[in-house]
């Protein structure tokens, strides 16, 4: 029986994978969305896949925040506890600026459009951001810590 689950479990992983990569195809479109990302240090340092695996993804992001569409910032791990910490966030905005949020965590996501969330979420975005290192100091210490995996 275990041969079966192993089978769905690697197909469920190919399908995630496979939508993750997807989703990236839409920063390379002819006509992308802004995008700016908070990440927390750790996540740079996390041996995820192995160095080779590490360094290979630190210097796609790298490769990446040098489009001008794309911006990469970094809470650096002094900072302590800050409010990026209570768990991942997306905040989108439409062609007519209209905002929408979407909370994540280990059993499902949510959508959020009602203005009191909005206004909480672009709080919490506010003090992470506040946290973090500008774009380019940012993409220096991806680009060390990226040296780092060997």
């Amino acid at each position: 029986m275990r041969g079966a689950a192993d089978g769905r479990d690697r197909r469920a992983y190919c399908l995630h994978l496979a939508t993750r990569l997807a989703r990236q195809d839409i920063l390379r479109r002819d006509d992308p969305p802004q995008f700016t990302a908070v990440v927390d240090e750790a996540v740079l340092r996390r041996p995820v896949g192995g160095p080779e695996t590490m360094r290979g993804q630190l210097h796609a992001l790298v490769a990446a925040c040098g489009q001008p569409h794309v911006r990469v910032h970094v809470v650096p791990s002094r900072v302590g506890a800050y409010a990026g910490l209570n768990g991942p966030f997306v905040i989108a905005a439409s062609v007519d600026h209209r905002l929408a949020g979407y909370l994540d965590n280990q059993l499902q996501g949510q959508v959020v459009s009602d203005p009191d969330d909005i206004a909480a979420i672009l709080g919490a975005w506010e003090n992470v951001r506040g946290e973090a290192l500008s774009h380019w100091q940012s993409v220096d210490l991806i680009t060390e810590v990226a040296q780092t995996w060997t």
